[in-house]
């Protein structure tokens, strides 16, 4: 073996050394100072980007997904009726948007109809929330809205049987321990955590919670006082009975749209078509409605007067909808529920009253 063969391998290893090696993207990148904090925060912002998924033939619709199997881009149907059943107001959006936002613009339109505002207003669990709430009380009308089930898991504590204190602005956990205020995030809910040294030694902390921290956490919304309020509406006798004329009047609509009206798949692309097919079924079932009330009090309908004081607003223009399918702003509600149809893109119908 001749002598040049070791200098030759020195050589090589130190020539492997200083190569550069090739960069993986994977790879965390170990810098320090104001940098490393800037990239931190821009893989953070990154991760926590939503990814919203748009449909190529009708951009304007949204994607609902309803269950694991259920994923379709549809409309949402907001639908406004009285306790009569008679259609007052519909309104339509993409079933991306969440019913609570939708029920400001539709309760601003029936005021705007009916000129005033109505007694009391019967809502279903998606529109159970503490603005929603708010918004109502503040303006004289009572929300009455169905009992939801906690979502708090099996064998924990439920939130009910954490004790707000008002005066002092803390929490009293079953072990009647003091959860104290922290902070209020972006959502707008107060958080109240506990002393992780007294939770540690816990011996209820196995229902209590899972944190590693052994730290609890309960929100509380800024609201809450007018969720609270609405609350304790659900027990008065009278609203009960209004609350149950629900699958008697929304609901029965529903059914009708569905099945009579062939709103269980829709045949239109676009928000200002949707809704002009909406107000036109809308305008449709109160004729009907109408009908079957003037043939019972033994009327004519194309002879007698008396059905024009009734009509809602919305059907002067029906004419203009029928033939430009163009958009009309709507009216009125006493109850909200939502109706599920499917077609190219499923749409869902609430409402008012």
């Amino acid at each position: 073996m001749s002598k040049q063969a070791p200098i030759k391998r020195s050589l090589q290893r130190k020539w492997q050394k200083s190569k550069p090696k090739p960069t993986n993207r994977n790879s965390k990148k170990k810098s320090n100072g104001i940098g490393s904090l800037m990239e931190n925060r821009r893989c953070h912002l990154r991760k926590k980007k939503r990814e919203v998924k748009v449909s190529k033939t009708d951009p304007e619709s949204g994607l609902l997904v309803k269950n694991e199997r259920e994923r379709v881009f549809a409309y949402s149907y907001h639908t406004a009726c009285d306790r009569n059943g008679w259609i007052l107001q519909t309104y339509v959006t993409a079933a991306n948007v969440h019913d609570s936002q939708a029920f400001f613009v539709l309760f601003e339109r029936v005021k705007r109809e009916i000129q005033s505002c109505p007694e009391a207003v019967c809502v279903d669990a998606g529109y159970k929330t503490p603005a929603i709430a708010k918004y109502l009380l503040e303006q004289g009308v009572k929300p009455i809205w169905p009992y939801t089930r906690p979502k708090t898991k099996d064998g924990f504590f439920r939130k009910s049987d954490f004790v707000y204190d008002e005066y002092f602005d803390c929490y009293l956990c079953p072990n009647d321990q003091v959860l104290s205020y922290s902070t209020t995030n972006r959502e707008g809910y107060r958080e109240y955590k506990s002393d992780p040294a007294v939770c540690r030694s816990c011996p209820y902390l196995h229902q209590c919670t899972q944190s590693k921290s052994y730290t609890k956490v309960v929100t509380r919304h800024v609201w809450q006082d007018y969720y609270e309020e609405a609350e304790h509406l659900r027990y008065v006798p009278e609203y009960r009975e209004l609350y149950a004329l629900r699958k008697e009047t929304i609901e029965r609509d529903f059914a009708d749209m569905k099945e009579k009206h062939g709103l269980r798949w829709t045949h239109y692309r676009g928000l200002e078509k949707n809704e002009a097919q909406a107000m036109l079924v809308c305008a449709a079932m109160n004729l009907k409605k109408l009908a079957n009330y003037l043939w019972k009090a033994k009327h004519r309908p194309f002879f007698s007067f008396a059905w024009l004081p009734i009509l809602p607003t919305f059907f002067e223009n029906i004419v203009y909808l029928w033939n430009k399918m163009g958009f009309r702003h709507s009216s009125e509600t006493h109850f909200v529920n939502s109706l599920d149809t499917k077609f190219d893109h499923t749409f869902f119908c609430f409402s008012l009253s």
